[in-house]
């Protein structure tokens, strides 16, 4: 008599679940975000938990604050870098950025689209150049990517020009909720609470 090599129900639901069970207990991809605005650090980190994979528990509020905290702890997987941030240029942080850590990625996250920055971060080492106008499903998915795909996955639908010697322009109207483009406190409480209602 042949023995069946077809699993049983109840063998095929414990494979299934011992799947499912290792799925959810992969590492998280460790975040650090970088942006001088406290109440858009706290909201960025709040709205990529909610979406899972990631953790976003460091925040920083300037690139010194970063570089040194990265002369003396391992880097994360990725650091979301903002560009303007007072008197301090996110681009000039990323050399350095990956001379301390070459193994993580710098995404920059920005208000809005300048060709020379972008150009500038790619050779100086960043993974990708993002806007807060994106949904955070899309910044996200950027995050999650595999390191060896450093190639930006998306081109901006906008882009409000930004040169260096003029302050980001004006927050782009009409957003989602879950989108990031407005440093306003009133709208970030207001993004939180509509956030809330929709988990429930």
């Amino acid at each position: 008599m042949e023995n069946s090599c077809t699993p049983s129900e109840p063998q095929q639901a414990a494979a299934q679940a011992e799947s499912a069970s290792n799925e959810s207990s992969s590492p998280a991809v460790r975040v650090w975000l970088v942006d001088d605005n406290d109440q858009l650090r706290t909201l960025v980190a709040e709205m990529l938990g909610q979406l899972g994979g990631i953790d976003c528990a460091r925040h920083f509020s300037s690139p010194d604050e970063l570089l040194s905290t990265l002369a003396s702890k391992p880097g994360p997987d990725v650091i979301l870098l903002d560009v303007q941030m007072g008197d301090r240029n996110g681009l000039d942080a990323v050399r350095p950025i990956k001379s301390l850590t070459r193994s993580t990625r710098v995404l920059m996250f920005t208000t809005c689209y300048n060709r020379a920055w972008r150009e500038r971060a790619l050779v100086e080492g960043a993974s990708d150049y993002l806007l807060k106008s994106e949904t955070m499903e899309r910044v996200a998915a950027r995050i999650r990517s595999s390191a060896e795909d450093p190639t930006p996955s998306f081109t901006p639908r906008r882009r409000p020009s930004c040169p260096p010697e003029k302050k980001p322009a004006q927050p782009l109207q009409n957003r989602q909720a879950n989108t990031i483009a407005d440093r306003s406190p009133h709208l970030l409480s207001r993004t939180l609470r509509m956030l809330r209602l929709f988990s429930n």
